[in-house]
């Protein structure tokens, strides 16, 4: 019983989690379509040319924006979330949440990686284009973990 209870209670954790994750892509997606459309990244910032680190604290703090702020914040929850279920998943040795998780992972670290690129290099399509093809990877992947791993339904004895 007790196993159960633990094994429930886990599912519940992966489920929630996996919700929020498609919760935080759907505003990050948001969030990034305005940067898109009404912000211009300046061709020099702390990071421009160099290591891609100086440039999250300049954007954190508002270097170029709140909306810039917002999106990269996201992307760290999205990022620390992603490592969360994947651990998550594992130790439910259940092979959904296992791969479902682990490709949301690769995905939400792809556009990270597109852009950070796009923000040092001064906004290429190329890098746009990355972002949002891996959006919906990710998109995709935790959608189909939570169809497929859904809790089964109880049935009244």
């Amino acid at each position: 019983m007790k196993r159960d209870t633990a094994s429930a209670r886990q599912n519940l954790v992966l489920h929630r989690g996996t919700m929020v994750m498609l919760g935080l892509l759907v505003v990050q997606f948001g969030v990034g379509m305005y940067l898109n459309l009404f912000v211009t990244v300046p061709e020099s910032h702390p990071g421009t040319g160099e290591s891609y680190l100086p440039s999250i604290p300049w954007a954190l703090a508002g270097g170029d924006g709140v909306a810039l702020a917002i999106h990269v914040a996201v992307w760290i929850l999205l990022t620390l979330g992603a490592v969360a279920l994947v651990v998550r998943g594992a130790m439910s040795r259940r092979r959904a949440p296992i791969i479902g998780n682990s490709l949301g992972l690769l995905f939400v670290l792809f556009a990270g990686s597109g852009g950070l690129t796009f923000l040092n290099r001064g906004g290429d399509d190329h890098e746009s284009l990355l972002m949002a093809l891996t959006f919906m990877l990710a998109l995709g992947a935790y959608a189909i973990t939570l169809f497929v791993d859904r809790p089964a339904a109880k049935t009244s004895t």
